[in-house]
């Protein structure tokens, strides 16, 4: 039979699932009543805390069960984790460099410490952080977070990968490692459903133990000169954004044409469209599951110091890249949880079969200050209503390679009617990048 103590501590974690605070709070306190001092139980208090908002005495608590338990890790993550809220970023930073001293395995410690040495300007401190997350996730010495993406798959994902080995095996001096593992990734696509489905063992002895891993990563170093255009026009480009019901704005030539033709050849060659699953008919890249490459964040940086009015106080919050696999491959609308979005594509213009479309449209009517974005899924039946009651107030942005949106992230934006020619290099590639959060 279960002690009090036990019996409140369960209770406890019971009220604390079901998001029922104040009555976990309760009976947190009443458990420390039985045992005072117990490390456990005072971190679940300070955990309770943060959730409440209330993150000087989350901060309280955690010290107080660091002090119980000096070693106690997730003690030392979540207190980091409080201080960042509190805006403490030095303070958080050494928290969590705490948090990999202690387990050098946290991916979540890492992946915090490579967001906010970006905040920092540390271009070089984060790449080593966003290194440990991705050998976390698909390197030897992976812990399994992404245990799910290496043991299962689409069909779409294996000819995708099919074609990138054919790609690389032109360009490679091991052209027949690449010619195989085509072949093999086409063999068993055959037996493959549409939908994300587990890998039998058979099927994963075909593909290989390096299957959705960093089979191939090709170097996109800062470039000595820059990455980012130098914009002229930056000053109407914000007035753009600024007009009233705007919110959006485009424009072209982005990148450099060497920041253009090294970003392109990172996308093209480096296998590492790891996501199959997020939003079906597209495979997926983001910072911390190999996207990140030093040339990456330089034009993220230079970006912010071309528009310093608009991003100076919004470091980068996320990137990703989405690929379609289809000609007609489109996101649904949804709204980005940040401050500020920039979306540039970077597949050929000729690849685009109706060049008056293929690109991105933006409802320059925000939604209700009271929504909340929750996820591309569970949203999209509410934001489609939205939309249908603005449908007059859009900017329509045609395809271009090169070209950028630039929206506050709170506007819903989808694609617009993409048509893009067969073939590998024709996979229509768009780049999103997050600056700062809705909050900011």
């Amino acid at each position: 039979m279960a002690s009090k103590f036990d019996q409140l501590v369960a209770d406890a974690v019971a009220h604390h699932k079901g998001e029922r605070l104040d009555q976990a709070e309760a009976a947190y306190r009443d458990a420390l009543g039985l045992s005072p001092g117990h490390a456990a139980v005072t971190h679940n208090l300070g955990v309770v805390a943060a959730a409440k908002g209330q993150h000087r005495s989350a901060i309280s608590h955690f010290d107080d069960a660091i002090a119980a338990e000096p070693q106690y890790a997730s003690a030392h993550y979540n207190r980091a984790v409080a201080q960042h809220a509190l805006g403490q970023s030095r303070e958080a930073i050494q928290g969590f460099a705490r948090v990999c001293a202690l387990e050098p395995g946290h991916y979540d410690a890492h992946r915090a410490l490579g967001f906010l040495w970006l905040a920092e300007g540390d271009r070089g401190r984060a790449l080593d952080h966003f290194a440990r997350t991705y050998e976390l996730r698909r390197g030897e010495d992976r812990s399994g977070i992404a245990a799910r993406s290496l043991t299962e798959t689409t069909r779409g994902k294996l000819l995708h990968d099919a074609a990138q080995f054919r790609f690389l095996s032109e360009r490679r001096r091991d052209r027949q490692r690449f010619e195989a593992l085509a072949r093999n990734y086409e063999e068993v696509a055959k037996s493959v459903p549409e939908e994300a489905a587990p890998l039998s063992d058979r099927q994963l002895e075909a593909l290989g133990e390096d299957y959705n891993t960093a089979i191939n990563i090709c170097s996109a170093p800062e470039l000595a000169g820059p990455a980012v255009s130098d914009r002229p026009d930056g000053d109407a480009i914000m007035q753009r954004l600024q007009e009233q019901r705007a919110g959006a704005a485009w424009f072209d030539d982005l990148l450099t044409p060497p920041a253009l033709l090294g970003l392109k050849r990172y996308l093209l060659e480096s296998t590492i469209w790891h996501d199959f699953s997020h939003i079906g008919g597209f495979v997926a890249s983001y910072l911390e599951d190999g996207l990140a490459c030093p040339l990456l964040l330089q034009i993220a940086d230079e970006i912010r110091r071309a528009f310093p009015a608009l991003l100076e106080k919004h470091p980068l919050s996320q990137a990703w890249a989405f690929k379609g696999l289809q000609a007609k491959a489109a996101i649904d609308a949804h709204a980005d949880d940040a401050a500020v979005s920039i979306n540039f594509w970077v597949t050929p213009s000729e690849a685009n079969r109706n060049p008056d479309r293929g690109g991105l449209v933006v409802c320059r009517d925000p939604p209700p200050a009271a929504w909340q974005v929750r996820d591309y899924h569970a949203d999209r039946d509410a934001i489609a209503t939205f939309l249908q009651q603005h449908a007059d107030d859009s900017l329509v942005v045609p395809y271009r390679e090169n070209r950028a949106v630039l929206f506050q992230s709170r506007l819903f934006h989808h694609s617009d009617a993409p048509d893009f020619a067969p073939g590998y290099e024709n996979h229509r590639i768009n780049l999103t990048l997050l600056f700062g959060r809705h909050v900011d």
